[in-house]
């Protein structure tokens, strides 16, 4: 991707309501994974694809602390805007729209991905699209575990995606939950594509490539207020296949008509190739998609997926582009003695933030824990997520919990399969099973 073709933008400013409580006090985008903020993730992919220029979008209560994180992209302009944390993605970009000059890529705050942008953007110039959109494909099973586990599917939100027989044009786009009784695809559609493939299994990854005139149509359809649940559908469903022009959709300049001429107008040429019998004179609304087969992409949208990508990223090692450095170790503040030292106690299959310590006969496995926490004597942690600046006391048991930060357990409690709230505070000699453990709200 050239430096000054697409501008980008992130969409930082999500609540998180799915995430709760990990997202009680926190905004969804500076949420911890594998040791870096969410929104890192982002920008690393965005920088390692030839980006120079951010557009930013969070909520007012973020900003600052944004503000100093972006200090560790310094390659990076990052223009940070502040909105309304309650507006949906598509009032986001009408808010920023006069800050967009071109076509440009939106990706979501909550997405990890080592996909190459510039195929994407290869997709979006080729077909000369109106939009394109990253899915994610069923994963492949694993020759390697034969007789094994089926892959597992995309956790999330599913959609109804029909495509072409080529598997690029995007010919119908739905929400599973906006569908009331059954699937039913327009004539119009059918009529111009026969054969359309239909599936449930693939991934929105949010990101996607937009011409800039689609801004100029949000500024007349206001009542598109989401980017997945009704932009994309509308240009994909409506647009694509209507016979009037939709608001802001541009007239075809004369240097690209055709030289065929009907009474002394000449035709455009898209009619004859892709044109889906839109109003003669206009540019065809085209929706087209890259459909990622191999490599990581996954969205912290529920606690589940938070959870497994906490796992998933320190392991994964597909691609010559990861944006996040799969060579980083455990205990990368230890010397060579102390990391050997606390091996014994912290099984190989963990990831070890700074600062970490750990008292005798302790032992931790398969977890991931954050900088500056702190475990007592005698502690067993197992599948556990423990964000930065905790304190487990001594004699304690956890099993299959995510923890927030800045929390604190006391002595020989026992707590299994709970999600704990930041700042939260279990008594000692307390045992909690399958809860959501939060703060109370002082009225």
């Amino acid at each position: 991707v050239t430096a000054m073709e697409f501008q980008a933008v992130i969409l930082a400013g999500g609540t998180g309501t799915h995430l709760y409580p990990m997202t009680e006090g926190v905004t969804k985008c500076l949420l911890p994974v594998a040791g870096h903020h969410l929104i890192h993730y982002q920008l690393k992919l965005l920088e390692a694809n030839g980006f120079k220029d951010v557009i930013v979008c969070t909520c007012a209560n973020a900003r600052d602390e944004i503000a100093t994180y972006l200090q560790q992209f310094p390659a990076l302009q990052v223009d940070l805007q502040v909105v309304d944390e309650e507006i949906e993605t598509a009032d986001v970009l009408r808010a920023i729209r006069s800050r967009i000059t071109k076509d440009f890529v939106v990706v979501s705050g909550d997405l990890i991905t080592d996909v190459k942008i510039y195929h994407l953007a290869d997709v979006h110039r080729i077909n000369d699209a109106t939009c394109t959109v990253l899915l994610r494909a069923p994963k492949k099973p694993d020759p390697r575990q034969q007789g094994g586990k089926p892959a597992k599917e995309p956790v999330g939100p599913a959609d109804f995606v029909g495509l072409d027989e080529k598997g690029s044009r995007l010919l119908y786009f739905k929400p599973v939950a906006d569908i009331d009784d059954k699937l039913s695809i327009p004539k119009r559609q059918l009529t111009m594509y026969p054969s359309i493939n239909v599936t449930k299994k693939m991934l929105d990854a949010h990101l996607y490539i937009f011409s800039r005139w689609v801004l100029d149509l949000l500024e007349v359809e206001k009542d598109i207020t989401s980017i997945k649940t009704e932009l994309v559908p509308y240009l994909v469903n409506e647009a694509q296949f209507g016979k009037k022009p939709v608001p802001g959709q541009p007239k075809i300049k004369s240097a690209d008509m055709g030289d065929d001429c009907i009474m002394g107008m000449p035709a455009p040429r898209e009619a004859a190739n892709g044109g889906l019998g839109q109003q003669e004179g206009y540019v065809p609304v085209k929706c087209h998609v890259l459909l990622l087969e191999d490599g990581y992409c996954a969205r912290a949208d529920t606690l589940r997926a938070f959870r497994e990508m906490n796992f998933e990223v320190p392991r994964h090692g597909h691609g010559d582009s990861v944006p996040w450095d799969r060579h980083a170790k455990s205990f990368a503040d230890k010397t060579d003695e102390e990391r050997k030292a606390l091996s014994k106690q912290v099984g190989s299959d963990c990831v070890v933030g700074e600062s970490f310590a750990i008292g005798e006969k302790s032992s931790i496995k398969k977890s991931v824990i954050g900088k500056h926490v702190t475990v007592g004597t005698n502690v067993k942690i197992d599948n556990c997520i423990l964000l930065g600046h905790t304190s487990i006391e001594d004699n304690v048991t956890m099993s299959g919990c995510i923890v927030g930060a800045n929390c604190h357990v006391g002595r020989e409690s026992n707590v299994v399969n709970c999600n704990l709230s930041a700042r939260y505070s279990v008594e000692a000699e307390s045992e909690h099973k399958n809860e959501t453990l939060c703060l109370e709200i002082e009225e």
